[in-house]
C-alpha cells in the first residue's frame, strides 16, 4: 500500500472520528461555546497531520519546468500535472475500513446528542450564532465559493484558480449525488423529529421526505469534500504553506459537522459517515483529473468566456467543441 495514501487515510480517520468521539463524551463541564468545538476541532486535525505526515504529496519541479516549456501556446497555460502531483490512490479496503468505522460509532449518537442539547448549550446565544455561521458555510457557502473561484478564475485569466474551482465543484456535486441517493434508501429519522432515538430507520422512504434523510449530513459531506480538494490542490501550489493550510480547512469541515449535530439535524454518524463520503469523493475527483485531463467537462470549461459587459455585470459565453 502506498505510504502517501496511508498517511493521508489515517489522517481523514483520525480528524472524523476523534472529532465526533469527542463531541459524545465530553463532560459537562467543560467550556459551552461552539468557538471551543472548533478549536477542538482545529487541533485534533493539526495533531493527526503534523503526526502522520499531512498527506504530503511530493512534487516534481523540474518535471514541471519541462512540461511548462512543453506545453503549446494553443492550449491552456495549466503545466500537466507531473507522476509526483497525483492524488492519493484509494485502497478499497482502507476505504470500507473508513466506511465501518463511521457505522461503528451509531452506539454513541445517542450519548453525543444528549451531550450537545444541554440547556447550557442550547441557551446560549454565541452558539446559535456560531453554529448558524457553519450551517451556512456547509450548505451555501462551499458551493458559492467553489463557483466564485472557478468565475473569478475564468475572468482575470488565472487557470490555476479555475481549475481549483471546477474540482472542488465536481467533488461537491458528486458527493451531493451520492449522499442524497443514500439519504432516500436509508430513511434514517432526523434528532429533532424524536429525540433521543438514533434507530429509527424507514427504508427507502428517504425519498421527498425531508424528516427522514438525516444519513448521512450533506453539508458535512461537501465540507469534507471541498476541504480534500482544497488540501491537495495546496499541496501542490504551497507545498510550505500546505502543512498550516490543511488544519483549518479539516477544522472547519468538522465544525460544520458538529453544527449540524447542535441544531439536531444530524447524530454523530450521520456527520462521520458525511465526512467519509466527502474524502473519498475529494479524493476520487482529483485522481480522475489527474487521469483524464481533458475530458468533456474541463474541455468545455476552457472554451467558457466571462468578461464584463458594461453594466455593473458580466457576460458568460459558451462555444462547445464538436469533438
Amino acid at each position: 500500500m502506498p505510504a502517501r495514501f496511508t498517511r493521508q487515510a489515517r489522517v481523514h480517520a483520525a480528524v472524523i472520528h476523534a472529532a465526533v468521539i469527542h463531541a459524545g463524551v465530553m463532560r459537562a463541564h467543560q467550556l459551552p461555546i461552539m468557538i471551543s468545538f472548533s478549536r477542538r476541532a482545529l487541533l485534533v486535525t493539526a495533531v493527526a497531520t503534523r503526526s502522520l505526515g499531512a498527506q504530503r504529496v511530493p512534487i516534481d519541479t523540474a518535471s514541471r519546468r519541462d512540461s511548462m516549456v512543453a506545453v503549446d501556446s494553443t492550449t491552456s497555460t495549466q503545466p500537466p500535472i507531473s507522476a509526483g502531483d497525483h492524488a492519493p490512490h484509494i485502497d478499497k479496503r482502507l476505504a470500507a475500513g473508513l466506511v465501518l468505522g463511521s457505522l461503528a460509532l451509531m452506539p454513541l449518537d445517542r450519548q453525543a446528542e444528549s451531550w450537545l442539547q444541554r440547556p447550557s448549550l442550547q441557551g446560549s446565544s454565541a452558539m446559535h450564532s456560531t453554529a448558524g455561521a457553519f450551517n451556512w458555510l456547509g450548505g451555501t457557502g462551499v458551493l458559492a465559493g467553489s463557483v466564485g473561484a472557478l468565475a473569478i478564475g475564468r475572468l482575470t485569466g488565472n487557470e490555476r484558480l479555475s481549475a481549483i474551482g471546477l474540482h472542488t465543484t465536481e467533488a461537491i456535486v458528486a458527493s451531493g449525488a451520492i449522499v442524497a441517493a443514500t439519504k432516500g434508501i436509508m430513511g434514517r429519522q432526523r434528532p429533532f423529529l424524536e429525540k433521543g432515538d438514533p434507530g429509527d430507520f424507514f427504508v427507502g422512504r428517504g425519498f421527498g421526505n425531508g424528516g427522514l434523510t438525516s444519513f448521512p449530513s450533506g453539508h458535512t459531506a461537501a465540507a469534507f469534500s471541498a476541504a480534500t480538494v482544497l488540501s491537495i490542490e495546496a499541496h501542490r501550489a504551497w507545498p510550505k504553506a500546505a502543512p498550516i493550510i490543511t488544519p483549518f480547512l479539516y477544522g472547519g469541515a468538522t465544525a460544520v459537522g458538529l453544527a449540524r449535530m447542535y441544531g439536531s439535524h444530524h447524530w454523530a454518524s450521520d456527520v462521520a459517515f458525511g465526512a467519509t463520503v466527502g474524502t473519498l469523493t475529494g479524493i476520487q475527483v482529483m485522481r480522475y483529473n489527474d487521469a483524464h485531463p481533458e475530458n468533456k467537462l474541463s474541455r468545455w470549461l476552457a472554451h467558457t468566456s466571462i468578461a464584463p459587459n458594461g453594466s455593473r455585470g458580466v457576460s458568460v459565453g459558451l462555444s462547445f467543441p464538436l469533438r
